[in-house]
């Protein structure tokens, strides 16, 4: 039981510093000129709710990890290369 409190208690503390950099993102400012100018003007280009609602319900698997495509490689010929077995 008190495991569980502390993996709540470590989620909460998880959002509310993934909200304090999502707001330092959104008030991001840039140079322009002699003047600065935020890097997103519209919530919109921060976050875009449709276009993610839109990539959720295409998505009926998830997309490789392009991180991982050379190991899926490896995987698919049996874990060979060159010859050895790894």
């Amino acid at each position: 039981m008190m495991e569980a409190l502390r993996y709540r208690i470590v989620d909460d503390e998880y959002r509310a510093h993934r909200q304090a950099f999502l707001n330092f993102a959104a008030q991001a400012q840039k140079k322009s000129g002699k003047k600065t100018v935020p890097v997103y003007k519209r919530f919109r280009n921060f976050f875009d709710y449709e276009k993610e609602l839109k990539n959720v319900k295409e998505k009926k698997h998830k997309k490789s990890d392009p991180r991982f495509v050379g190991i899926s490689k490896l995987l698919k010929k049996g874990g060979r290369t060159d010859g050895r077995i790894l």
